[in-house]
């Protein structure tokens, strides 16, 4: 990813920040974003501190004006951009099991204004400067997976992540014409924030699969769901 221009959301902790460390690693020049700052000014500290290169920028997610503003700021410094992983998310569920009494419609739409509408933001207001072979790589999860039915946990982000993974193909069959690939993946349960005490996956091994994304050989192969490397139902 030697100078590669990488944009990561959700940068200042958890997977966002292990994907922001690996591409740095690998070479990549990674504007690192979160909501705040100075949440993501303390991310990039850890990553120049291996002597990586990092940048930081706010942004949130669920305001247009606010991704408008992002995307214009990085056009400016870069000029381009080669890599968006979309990995700002949220879990608001509280433990609630699908029912037609326990659907909390406003949870679903906070849920969707971050899980999917951020990520939609996002790729509209990057995708016109993103260049040929470049790639938009989404954080989903198989908590969306279709295929597999749902137990009823986490209806509000188990909907969103269904439609991110939508969306991903969708986006996919459009930016093929340009030669940039789409792809999302489910980065198991990692031990973040979100993930909880319990989570069994360390965010570097989430990260891996981002890094394989952004670094795969072009392909027609595009518009897929993934899990380590291997493409998913979903």
């Amino acid at each position: 990813m030697d100078d590669k221009v990488a944009v990561v959301t959700g940068a200042n902790r958890g997977i966002g920040l292990a994907i922001s460390t690996l591409f740095a690693r690998a070479g990549a020049r990674c504007v690192m974003v979160a909501r705040h700052a100075s949440g993501a000014e303390d991310a990039a500290k850890l990553l120049r501190s291996e002597g990586l290169e990092a940048e930081v920028d706010a942004a949130d997610v669920t305001s247009c004006e606010s991704v408008r503003r992002l995307a214009d700021s990085v056009k400016r410094r870069h000029g381009w951009v080669d890599v968006l992983v979309n990995n700002a998310g949220v879990f608001l569920d509280e433990d609630r099991r699908m029912s037609p009494d326990a659907v909390d419609l406003g949870v679903v739409q906070r849920t969707l204004d971050v899980n999917l509408y951020g990520a939609m933001r996002m790729a509209t207001a990057f995708a016109p400067f993103i260049r040929a072979g470049g790639r938009i790589i989404n954080v989903s999860s198989t908590m969306g997976q279709l295929s597999d039915g749902s137990d009823g946990y986490g209806p509000a982000y188990s909907i969103s992540k269904a439609a991110l993974n939508a969306y991903t193909q969708s986006l996919a069959a459009v930016l093929q014409k340009r030669e940039v690939m789409v792809d999302c993946f489910h980065p198991g349960w990692a031990k973040t924030d979100m993930g909880g005490p319990r989570a069994t996956v360390d965010p570097m091994e989430s990260a891996a699969t981002a890094l394989f994304l952004a670094t795969r050989p072009a392909s027609d192969r595009t518009g897929l769901f993934w899990r380590g490397r291997d493409p998913i139902a979903w």
